[in-house]
């Protein structure tokens, strides 16, 4: 469950506020804004739809009355944007939507408020998950809506079949961080001799303490100039270099630590991204009730379109950035190891073997070397990606003799790397892991038909061992 207070766009206090930098309301058009606002209130911050608009408006979050939400981690720091998944095509991903309310974590959903053709959207806030539906914090006020009477999804929006999985068109995924500051350190005095340093990707942290368990105080754009607070030669060493940080001070006078992996002493140039990379922004919506003005607004909603996975060859894993993440020639944060930017929806193929991979997979200071989907060969940090699939028993499974016809007798798979995961949903997180399980280690396939996923990318088998019953992926079995 997500916990947080009902906030209205057509709330009396800012409904004719205008909307971004736009003649539009946020009456009319702020819905977005407003389950965002929501949002940052149930992970410990204090706002209002209007607070919201007029500090994104001061940090360049607005397209006119577009919303940009990957702005929001350099105002609220603790929250971040991940990706907005389109499904206006395909069915919504309910496990994954499931799991994160589970775990707590805030989820806006795209649908459609009115029966005229066409996704006609609008923005609500998950609450939880009731039955075979979901209980919302919806930012339009209709008659009779208060915060103690539940707003059930496919009973308010029901232009698409009335089903979950048919009237989610999209899904704004983020990440939230404890909100509960320290005491703010005491200033350290600023050295006679000023030593620059530049923030060499966006979204620097600036933490509190020298570990990524620190303190987020804020995040930083790429070029972002930093004054060390450190001794030249001490903090020279450490640029670069993984594990190491370096204690500085920002534009703004605010002290902290920032991973010396992640800074440089000269400004970095980044590359122009490749014309099929852009990233259109996700917008806002219209208020339920009314049509659009024609040619009011674009489509709210837009999202970069996934690249179509390339298939996953024998022995080999498949990745998504969990951020978007840098591609680099060398396993090593520099300037000029940086190739250019992946995207969160762009698939990764390790070039490595399977066992060399997987205990890397999760672990900070680790590397991988991949294949990106323009088929170029690179590294990528291990500690932000997140399986895919892959088929690291394909070409065995292959090559096993198929049961033979009314045995009846148990079907028996066996690890085929190390660390292979036990779950009790068919679901890659941390909240579904049962135990990890060495290589060679066997189970019993419990589902009719199991065996023929064997060795197969993103298929899940059901299984049990002598103490537990769950999920393996079918990528990591073989006979």
């Amino acid at each position: 469950m997500f916990v947080t207070k009902n906030l209205y766009q057509n709330d009396e206090a800012w409904k004719n506020t205008p909307l971004g930098f736009s003649s539009e309301t946020i009456g009319s058009w702020g819905c977005l804004l407003t389950s965002v606002t929501m949002m940052l209130n149930g992970i410990g911050y204090s706002e209002t739809p209007d607070s919201v608009n007029n500090k994104m408006k001061a940090a360049g979050g607005f397209q006119g009355a577009l919303f940009i939400p990957s702005v929001l981690p350099y105002v609220w720091a603790n929250c971040a944007y991940r990706d907005m998944q389109p499904c206006e095509s395909v069915p919504a991903p309910i496990p994954l939507i499931d799991d994160a309310v589970a775990q707590g974590k805030p989820v806006i959903l795209q649908v459609d408020w009115n029966k005229q053709a066409g996704i006609q959207t609008h923005f609500v806030l998950v609450k939880e998950k009731k039955g075979d539906d979901y209980v919302l914090y919806d930012p339009y006020k209709y008659g009779g809506d208060s915060p103690t009477k539940d707003v059930l999804l496919t009973t308010r929006y029901k232009y698409n079949g009335a089903k979950l999985a048919s009237e989610i068109s999209a899904v704004l995924w983020f990440e939230n961080y404890s909100v509960a500051a320290p005491e703010p350190p005491a200033k350290v005095e600023l050295p006679a001799e000023k030593f620059i340093l530049y923030a060499s990707e966006d979204d620097l942290a600036l933490r509190s303490q020298p570990a990524t368990t620190g303190y987020l105080w804020k995040r930083m754009l790429m070029n972002t100039e930093l004054i060390c607070l450190e001794p030249k030669a001490q903090a020279a060493a450490k640029i670069g270099v993984q594990g190491q940080w370096i204690q500085v001070q920002d534009p703004k006078g605010d002290q902290g630590y920032v991973a010396g992996w992640f800074v440089s002493d000269k400004k970095a140039v980044p590359a122009p991204p490749p014309a099929a990379s852009s990233t259109p922004k996700p917008g806002t919506a219209p208020k339920p009730g009314a049509a659009p003005k024609p040619g009011a607004a674009p489509k709210p909603g837009a999202a970069p379109t996934p690249v179509k996975p390339a298939a996953v060859p024998p022995g080999a894993l498949a990745f998504f950035p969990t951020e978007e993440l840098s591609f680099r020639s060398q396993p090593v944060v520099a300037d000029n190891t940086l190739i250019r930017k992946i995207p969160v929806t762009e698939q990764l193929i390790s070039v490595e073997p399977a066992n060399q991979v997987i205990p890397k997979v999760g672990v900070q200071n680790q590397w991988l070397k991949v294949r990106a989907a323009d088929n170029k060969e690179g590294y990528v940090a291990a500690w932000y990606v997140k399986y895919a699939g892959g088929s690291t028993a394909q070409a065995t499974a292959a090559a096993a003799p198929a049961p033979a016809a009314g045995t009846g007798g148990a079907i028996k798979v066996r690890a085929t790397a190390e660390g292979v995961s036990l779950r009790n949903q068919p679901l890659v997180s941390d909240a579904t892991l049962i135990k990890r399980v060495p290589i060679g280690y066997e189970f019993t396939i419990t589902e009719p038909g199991g065996e023929a996923k064997v060795g197969k990318n993103d298929q899940w088998i059901k299984v049990k061992d002598a103490a537990n019953e769950g999920y393996v992926a079918a990528w990591f079995v073989a006979r």
